[in-house]
């Protein structure tokens, strides 16, 4: 999910993190969540301003991905791709990641 960008020891070491700071069961809570939760009846239409950030080089959920899905739902939804980043722009691309964030904030 980085775009096969990053080499065996990031990937060794984002893994090894995330064994570490989870639990099996949190993990597959999430998970059966994330794949079984039906929540469209509760957001549909809803108002909220959301951008959705993704990262150029993430090859599952990409920019096309999220417009057919949040932005489906939320009618003041905008999609916004971070440049040189996968699926995890907090470790690739903080700085970046939070610049836009910040940004989105102050509109």
């Amino acid at each position: 999910m980085t775009g096969r960008r990053a080499g065996r020891v990031w990937l060794d070491r984002m893994v090894d993190s995330s064994l570490e700071l989870s639990t099996r069961e949190a993990f597959d809570g999430y998970v059966r969540d994330w794949t079984t939760a039906d929540l469209v009846d509760r957001i549909a239409g809803n108002p909220v301003p959301v951008r959705v950030f993704v990262g150029e080089h993430d090859l599952l959920l990409t920019a096309d991905a999220m417009r057919g899905t949040f932005l489906v739902h939320y009618p003041n939804a905008e999609v916004e791709q971070l440049p040189a980043s996968g699926h995890y722009p907090m470790h690739e691309t903080p700085v970046a990641l939070a610049a836009a964030l910040e940004s989105f904030l102050h509109t």
